[in-house]
């Protein structure tokens, strides 16, 4: 059974982070979430990674995009060297490089003819090697110390944002083979982020999908490590910090998300993001 006992990991000061990282024993991965933008580029290794209630079997030359809030693990299968490069981005830079009319966030949403959306992206096309190499680019700026490093690396992020998010909007995606996946809770977690705005307490959920409370909250924490709770209340925060980013105004972020009350919207949010709602509307 997975640990329940987990938080937010991992933190981001900067507008973004870089990692090129290889295991080389088996290691076990808790499910966790972050409240950032998350790319990773798989190199190599044996590995299915679990992103919201799907497992998804990844191969060499994967690009696994994993949205702030989404509750993600790689889940090893055998001791063959784990090779990835990892991004973090902030939502704040992905925002300031944003219009009315082209959003970079664009990439970590469903595709416009595609109900479903998918956080694998895996193509045929020649934009994969543009990517890894643009990536690599990257990597090589970070530990350039000429003039206007930051600046150039920076404007690599960029490019590497925009081509990403052309490649997601233009090349024809192949299936991706699933591994073992819970239909069940697929399905409650798809419901609960379609329906942030209405009741999702425990009872109405169990009546929505015709399954017992406690066999719900079973699997619920056996399948993600959240208690339904403790994941409704958080996706409600992203989602209400997405509204503020965004322009909308916080009263309307607030209930429009599912809070009833704006005082424990504000609680809430102090605690999860360590700041408030007024201080991000300030900065957006």
């Amino acid at each position: 059974m997975i640990n329940t006992n987990y938080e937010k990991t991992g933190y981001l000061n900067e507008p973004f982070k870089l990692f090129h990282l290889t295991d080389f024993e088996m290691r076990t991965y808790e499910c966790h979430y972050h409240d950032f933008f998350k790319i990773m580029l798989f190199i190599s290794g044996d590995v299915d990674y679990f992103i919201e209630g799907i497992t998804y079997r990844l191969e060499p030359s994967d690009i696994v995009l994993v949205g702030a809030g989404e509750v993600h693990r790689p889940l090893i299968r055998s001791a063959s060297p784990y090779e990835r490069i990892i991004l973090y981005v902030s939502p704040e830079l992905l925002t300031s490089f944003s219009s009315k009319d082209v959003s970079l966030e664009t990439c970590f949403q469903k595709k416009p003819e595609n109900e479903e959306s998918c956080p694998v992206f895996r193509t045929s096309s020649p934009s994969v090697s543009r990517l890894f190499k643009l990536c690599e680019k990257l990597e090589s700026s970070l530990s350039d110390h000429q003039y206007a490093a930051g600046l150039y690396s920076r404007c690599l992020l960029v490019q590497f944002l925009i081509e990403l998010n052309r490649s997601f909007l233009t090349d024809s995606f192949r299936y991706i083979e699933t591994g073992s996946t819970n239909r069940k809770i697929t399905e409650i977690l798809h419901y609960i982020n379609d329906h942030l705005d209405c009741d999702l307490s425990i009872e109405t959920l169990s009546k929505q999908f015709f399954i017992s409370r406690r066999y719900l909250m079973h699997i619920f924490r056996e399948e993600t490590g959240y208690s339904i709770g403790k994941y409704v209340n958080a996706k409600r925060l992203f989602s209400a910090r997405d509204k503020i980013q965004h322009g909308m105004s916080l009263t309307e972020a607030c209930y429009s998300s599912g809070f009833q009350h704006y005082s424990t919207f504000t609680r809430s949010y102090y605690r999860m993001f360590q700041t408030t709602p007024g201080a991000l509307r300030k900065e957006s």
